[in-house]
């Protein structure tokens, strides 16, 4: 609540427009805990070595992705503006939203592709 007061005062935000933006951080906040609260057994090994593997290479190669395709996305303005062109300010959270959307995609289908699309367990399809 003293974030969104704090954001408020410093951004000059009427409360009304700025809740929603805050009730969504919130949601997706919350939305993280959704393993830690619903664990389907408690006795069993939720994370190994192979695990933390993989999660390690889908993080790395999806970042390396979001660098990539962040600096393309950042020169192409440049190039089809030139040097003493603008733009528009809308274009900025769309590099972040995109960026976003590549990092998770990224990470997905490199986590899916090192599993093998197989089941954990048994190995087997």
């Amino acid at each position: 609540m003293a974030a969104f007061g704090l954001a408020c005062f410093v951004f000059k935000l009427p409360p009304g427009r700025a809740t929603g933006g805050f009730g969504l951080f919130g949601i997706m906040g919350l939305l993280g805990l959704i393993p830690v609260l619903f664990r389907k057994n408690k006795d069993k090994v939720q994370w190994d070595e192979r695990d933390m593997v993989i999660h390690h290479k889908a993080v790395v190669a999806a970042y390396a992705t979001f660098w990539g395709v962040f600096v393309v996305a950042a020169m192409i303005p440049w190039f089809v503006t030139g040097p003493n062109g603008t733009v528009p300010a809308t274009y900025l959270p769309w590099m972040v939203f995109g960026g976003m959307f590549i990092v998770e995609l990224v990470q997905a289908i490199v986590t899916l592709t090192h599993y093998g699309w197989t089941n954990k367990e048994t190995g087997h399809e």
